[in-house]
């Protein structure tokens, strides 16, 4: 049986160490571009690297964009590490604030453990599946009021705006809230927001911290039908998705 007790608070480690590489490369930062022409940095491998060393130590396989898995190395693989050294690339190199670390254990296919740690303000949301949902060194809670209250901010990217967010918003007269990198998921934990609806893939290690958590904190967060979505180390894009806030807005935002 995994101890997931000493799997977070390993994960934890994990991010704190990247957290502080990242803002000491943010001094200095180096840019490269990989083949598809997105961004590198200094910053980005500082962060993978420490991970990388600290969660080694568990014997459990690391899945990262820079770390993928052969189908050999996941013959009867039941779990394993997602990372995402640095969400928010782009913000990032804009002197943006919105951008963080993510950490999963995937168990069968689904997260039992996840963190979101945003660097520049040190905040740190974790849980794991036999725990509530924290916010550094507090149980997360949310009144009914907030809920209600930010039920129609809607978010959407800052650097990745589609038609179709801007159609969902002015179909349900929903506030647009542009928020970037995987830090969407923590305003819906906090309920700052009601719904984030995803129209487009993105990679699994960009949204599975976010999936855990706010299933977790008894949010909703799956595909377009309401189910839970799955994730198998060799299939790296997830299905479009639906996350709110609260399960009792899916009927307003996730209709049959």
């Amino acid at each position: 049986m995994l101890n997931l007790d000493k799997l977070l608070s390993l994960a934890m480690d994990g991010a704190y160490a990247a957290s502080k590489a990242i803002l000491k490369e943010r001094q200095d930062l180096k840019i490269w571009q990989k083949e598809d022409k997105s961004p590198l940095t200094s910053a980005d491998l500082a962060s993978n690297e420490i991970l990388n060393e600290i969660l080694r130590s568990s014997d459990i396989a690391i899945l990262s964009e820079e770390n993928l898995f052969s189908l050999e190395a996941c013959k009867d693989l039941k779990y394993f590490w997602l990372i995402d050294p640095l969400d928010g690339t782009s913000g990032f190199l804009k002197g943006s604030d919105e951008f963080c670390v993510m950490i999963s254990l995937v168990y069968e296919k689904r997260p039992v453990l996840s963190l979101i740690q945003n660097p520049s303000k040190g905040d740190i949301f974790y849980a794991h599946a036999k725990t509530k949902v924290y916010k550094n060194d507090k149980i997360l809670s949310i009144c009914d009021e907030k809920y209600e209250k930010n039920k129609f901010k809607a978010l959407l990217s800052m650097n990745h705006l589609c038609q179709e967010d801007e159609a969902f918003a002015k179909e349900h007269q929903l506030q647009a809230l542009n928020i970037g990198s995987g830090l969407k998921f923590c305003a819906i934990l906090e309920a700052k927001a009601g719904v984030y609806k995803r129209f487009q893939s993105l990679y699994i290690w960009d949204i599975v911290a976010g999936d855990f958590l706010v299933n977790q904190n008894g949010g909703f967060m799956g595909d377009f039908s309401k189910k839970m979505l799955s994730y198998h180390p060799l299939d790296h894009k997830a299905k479009p998705f639906v996350c709110v806030s609260s399960k009792k807005f899916l009927q307003d935002f996730c209709k049959d």
